[in-house]
Order: structure tokens, then C-alpha cells, then sequence
């Protein structure tokens, strides 16, 4: 498997399956995904995205921060090591490029344990998104080196 940054037209055909199918959205693009400072990660296996994850500038309570968006495991990759070894790369890359160590994200109710055991924590109560379904706000903040 290769673990590494990607163009956005190589992640979206992921996203259509497995983030936008069932919901009440059609397209696969999320508002920032073109912003010169957005970074697309994606995991491979023989040329086949299998793994992605969105990194957006943003910020955490005035602070720099990055907001991870569009993370999705192909459905035979999952429980496999995809999805934590996307997040493990990107974090690490972006805090040691941009020295931003501060992530968050909008987790969909049923990916709460995933990021939990990556040491994420939950920062809201349970929120509706309207078309798509229950999220928790939740943060990661990477040690100073």
C-alpha cells in the first residue's frame, strides 16, 4: 500500500461510494477541496484508491488548525490499518511542513471509536447534519517536538 498526497480528481470516485452514496448529497466535491492550501491524502494499492482523507486550513478557537474532511476506507480495506495510516502520514506531514499541530473534524456517529483510538477526543454534544446524519465535533493536538 502507498500512502501518499494526491490530486483531488484521484480521491473523488472513493468519496462518491462510500461518502456521498445514501446520503442526500450528489456530488462528491466539498466547499474548500479547490483552495490552493487544501491537501488531498490518499492510500493505493496497484494504482486503485482504496483510502482518502481531506486536510483544510482552518482554524481551532482562533488557532491555527487543520480540519480533516472526506475520509473514507474502502469497505474490503477497512479494520485494516488504511484509515490510521492515512490519518498517521498527514498529521505528521502537515504539523512538521506548516507546524500546525492542532486537528479537528465533524466524525459521522459511527466513526467516533475510530478516531478515539487514534486519540481523538469529542469536544461537542451530538449534532445533526441535515441530509447526511449525527456527528460529534472531535480533536487531535499533536505534542510539540
Amino acid at each position: 500500500m502507498e500512502i501518499r498526497f494526491a490530486l483531488l480528481e484521484e480521491i473523488l470516485p472513493l468519496r462518491q461510494a462510500i461518502i456521498i452514496a445514501g446520503t442526500d448529497r450528489d456530488s462528491p466535491y466539498f466547499a474548500g477541496d479547490d483552495r490552493p492550501t487544501t491537501r488531498h491524502v490518499g492510500a493505493f494499492e496497484k494504482g486503485q484508491c482504496i483510502g482518502c482523507a481531506t486536510f483544510l486550513c482552518s482554524e481551532w478557537e482562533g488557532q491555527p488548525a487543520w480540519q480533516v474532511r472526506g475520509t473514507a476506507t474502502a469497505l474490503e480495506w477497512r479494520r485494516g490499518g488504511v484509515g490510521r495510516a492515512l490519518l498517521d502520514f498527514a498529521q505528521n506531514t502537515l504539523a512538521d511542513e506548516s507546524g500546525v499541530r492542532v486537528f479537528w473534524c465533524n466524525a459521522r456517529k459511527d466513526s467516533v471509536g475510530f478516531y478515539e483510538r487514534l486519540g481523538w477526543s469529542i469536544v461537542s454534544a451530538c449534532f445533526d447534519i441535515p441530509g447526511v446524519g449525527m456527528h460529534y465535533r472531535m480533536i487531535k493536538r499533536l505534542p510539540a517536538t
